[in-house]
């Protein structure tokens, strides 16, 4: 099976795109801590994300592993 272009890209944002989120949220309740700014409500995004992204990756190694067990 051959793997194009677009399927590479596809497999990379899937994978990349928690932990972009994850980053750039950190990154914004950083920067604006060190410029004094305090929002309470992104600390509860970057819960919420952070949540979301082990929830995604539980989901996909569950898939992976009943894909493994239905091949064997």
């Amino acid at each position: 099976m051959k793997s194009t272009l677009l399927d590479l890209l596809q497999i990379g944002f899937q994978k990349g795109f928690p932990f972009l989120l994850n980053f750039l949220d950190d990154a914004l309740l950083f920067g604006l801590s060190r410029i004094g700014v305090s929002l309470p409500w992104l600390q509860w995004v970057s819960m919420i994300l952070l949540t979301a992204t082990i929830l995604y990756w539980t989901f996909r190694l569950i898939r992976f592993v009943s894909r493994q067990c239905s091949v064997s």
